[in-house]
């Protein structure tokens, strides 16, 4: 059965589980610094989910609340539970807890990008075709363009430039990376 709990600071032992699969799963130019990820367990908006099953570490979603949504900024299952379907069971639940999800895929350009967006759709989400720039998180990297996906339904303009706004002043704040 899968269960998730709501990392706080003091989580020491899953705080490592949690750095050492976000270390693997994501390129440097998509981390924050270790010192940026202690910063943001403090924030009030930020929610960083633990999944296990039986015990065992199955991953984790770190969000932000955004007015109405909770933005995805990470998700990772962990290597070795790959392909076994966590990753759809992890995502749903979450979805149904939170109710409105906004998150970010690459452009869609090949076969994985497509498979990548496939697996987003068949777990509910829609695409939107905002024109959307995600800031950088390290100075020496350019902004980089995204796809903006929700769930259940598209977001409304109000709310993306809501969402957008606050993910260039709170979430990629300078003193949080």
């Amino acid at each position: 059965m899968l269960i998730v709990k709501r990392i706080t600071r003091d989580d020491f032992g899953k705080i490592n589980d949690v750095n050492k699969l976000y270390d693997s799963a994501f390129p440097r130019y998509e981390q924050r610094s270790y010192q940026g990820r202690v910063s943001i367990l403090g924030h009030d908006d930020y929610h960083l989910y633990y999944f296990t099953d039986n015990e065992i570490f199955v991953g984790f979603i770190g969000s932000w609340k955004i007015n109405d949504y909770f933005y995805v900024e990470h998700l990772a299952i962990s290597p070795t539970l790959r392909g076994q379907g966590y990753g759809q069971v992890v995502l749903k639940q979450f979805c149904t807890e939170v109710n409105n999800v906004i998150l970010e895929i690459d452009p869609v350009i090949d076969e994985v990008s497509q498979k990548r967006l496939s697996f987003y759709q068949h777990c509910g989400f829609k695409q939107n075709s905002y024109q959307h720039t995600h800031p950088s998180y390290y100075p020496e990297n350019e902004p980089h363009k995204l796809e903006v996906l929700t769930f259940p339904t598209e977001i409304d303009r109000e709310s993306y430039h809501l969402f957008s706004e606050k993910l260039k002043t709170v979430v990629m704040s300078p003193s949080l990376l």
